[in-house]
């Protein structure tokens, strides 16, 4: 499953995200934060780290912008 879901953020930054261009204001991007949560995290805890971050990305978010993960 963790495979899959690297493939598809894979897509994700090869295709759709270089079409709309950088638009997340977050160091490392969304995208490149849920990769390598699920790089080094079990599928859960990533999975939870990664929604958690896609959370937070929305206007009018006032907390830090470099969040590690």
């Amino acid at each position: 499953m963790r495979r899959l879901v690297l493939y598809v953020i894979g897509i994700y930054q090869r295709d759709v995200a270089r079409a709309l261009g950088t638009a997340c204001p977050f160091t490392p991007s969304c995208s490149e934060y849920g990769r390598l949560a699920y790089e080094r995290y079990g599928f859960m805890q990533a999975t939870r780290k990664t929604v958690g971050r896609l959370r937070r990305c929305r206007p009018g978010y006032d907390g830090p912008l470099v969040d590690p993960p």
